[in-house]
């Protein structure tokens, strides 16, 4: 009956990837075809009368922020990060209230104008349809993986390229380290989101052909490090510049108010696009023409200064979206451009290889831009865009754009809980100072007195999954812990042998009456992922994680 039971779970964890695919196809690819159709409307409008770009952005930027504001009490900003937000703090929190609201300010940041990538609406949705099927099913994938492979499935569906889909599940967590638990829910999400795509014909973001590349030799593999070198350096300065636009909107949100922010933004945009069009909207026509080679020298300098500065100024003023395709798009502007300086007959060859740069260096991604590209235009470029993704990443290595992408999945924890121990002295410090140690403890911990042997803190840590095991001594006093790690590097003829015996760790204690402030700070200097809760006699009264802290602290600030 067990095994019956595990193959039937088994089962699901292949046939609930496959219907998220196709569900997230249907879903994305009809929004996205519609939304397109609705922006070139808007775009018609726009050239036929110029003044509307003013009314237009700042709807754009009222519809994408009021309702993120007033339903979910954050503030709107690129839709990767949120997903991203959500992966390492709450997973399982992100309903269809967080899909309907984030998709809907991410849709219509672009229908209006705003210059942000449809993939950003195409990851929320599916991040949020994955984890409702996850529920009604019941799948025992976890549900870190069904929001990759929902973000993955929707990012399929508007690129068509499930191979880059599939990838991005895996490299966007972490700026230095691949997630590999979603492989398989992404694999087979992404593939069938990709046949979705096909059948109801979903418009390409890239609709010409390209096949004029130079071949490979030693001054190809040489001006591609370079070129990548440059772009990664180009990459750190465009995140510092994101950065301090964002601190300056921050500031300005703090001294006025939001519909200030909203104004204030909305005519920086409106006055850019009114002397430069192709400086706003998803730029999908933008970036077939820079590939197609049809835009002049002056032309291409003027339309990469103006969208830079306005991708700049909507993600800080009030624009959610996603971050990927304007990345792409202006790596391909620097790209041309420089190219057209290098060598003029491959000027559309280095904004190809400016695509994958900037993508790299921005969004601290390799794999994905690389096989993005190849997807797109073959694999006769494949060693050159590799190198030059790869230089462009190491050279900007811990610049990105995200700030919920920590470094590696061991940064992971402290990484979240520093993130909101920011916020909250920023939103609500009075938490920080009345909340106690007792107040987010695990009580009634699992433990081991120090005269019981090895084999039994074995039996322990393996029955209860546990990674670390305090210890105390017979009268209940902490005197330390023992994780798994330390006793599996010990030979086996000592599991006869008392606890006593062995190097225990200190590790360390915080009284039941200290504050939440303190507990957060003794764990961010300690750089550690756990605490224990003593009373003024040293008995062992508890155990804080910071993944407690971080699910207490997201309550306590939404």
């Amino acid at each position: 009956m067990h095994k019956m039971g595990d193959n039937i779970k088994g089962i699901k964890n292949w046939i609930i990837p496959l219907v998220i695919g196709v569900l997230v196809g249907l879903v994305v690819s009809l929004t996205y075809s519609g939304s397109l159709y609705v922006w070139a409307l808007f775009h018609i409008a726009i050239y036929k009368l110029p003044r509307l770009v003013f009314p237009f952005i700042l709807l754009s930027f009222l519809l994408s922020s009021l309702p993120v504001r007033m339903f979910l009490k954050r503030r709107p900003k690129d839709s990767f990060d949120s997903i991203l937000e959500y992966y390492h703090t709450n997973p399982s929190s992100f309903s269809l209230k967080e899909t309907l609201i984030y998709g809907i300010s991410s849709l219509s940041s672009y229908i209006f104008g705003a210059p942000v990538g449809p993939e950003g609406a195409a990851g929320v949705i599916g991040a949020g349809i994955s984890n409702k099927i996850k529920s009604i099913f019941g799948a025992s994938i976890s549900s870190q993986a069904i929001i990759l492979t929902g973000l993955a499935a929707g990012f399929t569906a508007i690129f068509k390229t499930p191979l880059s889909g599939f990838l991005l599940a895996l490299e966007l967590p972490y700026k230095g380290d691949l997630e590999k638990e979603p492989f398989l829910s992404a694999a087979l999400a992404t593939a069938t989101s990709y046949l979705m795509s096909l059948a109801l014909n979903t418009p390409p973001i890239i609709y010409i052909n390209i096949n004029k590349f130079p071949s490979i030799s030693i001054l190809i593999v040489v001006t591609s490090l370079v070129f990548g070198i440059l772009i990664g350096f180009i990459s750190i300065g465009f995140v510092k510049l994101y950065r301090a636009i964002n601190f300056i909107a921050n500031y300005l949100m703090k001294k006025a108010s939001f519909p200030i922010l909203i104004l204030v933004g909305g005519l920086m945009v409106g006055l850019i696009a009114y002397f430069e069009p192709f400086s706003i909207g998803p730029g999908i026509d933008l970036l077939n023409l820079t590939l197609a080679g049809s835009i002049g020298i002056y032309a291409v300098v003027a339309i990469l200064l103006t969208r830079a500065s306005t991708v700049l100024l909507s993600f800080n003023f009030g624009s959610s979206g996603g971050f990927f395709l304007p990345s792409i798009e202006i790596g391909a502007m620097f790209g041309y451009l420089i190219g057209l300086f290098i060598n003029p007959a491959y000027a559309v060859y280095y904004a190809l290889l400016g695509m994958a740069a900037m993508a790299a260096g921005v969004n601290k991604l390799v794999l994905v831009p690389v096989t993005f590209i190849l997807e797109v235009v073959g694999a006769q470029i494949a060693i050159p865009v590799l190198l030059t993704s790869i230089a462009s990443y190491f050279i900007s290595w811990n610049v990105g754009i995200y700030e919920y992408q920590p470094k590696n999945k061991l940064d992971k924890g402290n990484f979240a809980l520093e993130k909101f121990y920011i916020k909250a002295l920023k939103q609500n410090p009075q938490v920080l100072q009345t909340v106690r140690a007792s107040d987010i403890m695990n009580r009634n911990p699992i433990y081991i007195e120090h005269s019981k042997t090895v084999q039994d803190a074995y039996n322990i840590l393996k029955s209860k999954a546990l990674k670390i095991l305090p210890v105390v001594n017979t009268n209940g006093f902490f005197e330390g812990y023992i994780s798994i790690d330390y006793l599996a590097s010990l030979p086996s003829r000592i599991l006869t042998m008392p606890i006593y015996n062995l190097e225990i760790r200190r590790g360390i204690t915080v009284l039941e009456t200290e504050s939440l402030k303190g507990v957060i700070e003794m764990m961010l200097n300690g750089e550690t992922d756990h605490l224990f809760v003593i009373d003024k006699n040293s008995a062992l009264l508890g155990v804080i994680t910071e993944m407690d802290i971080v699910r207490y602290m997201i309550k306590s600030l939404t």
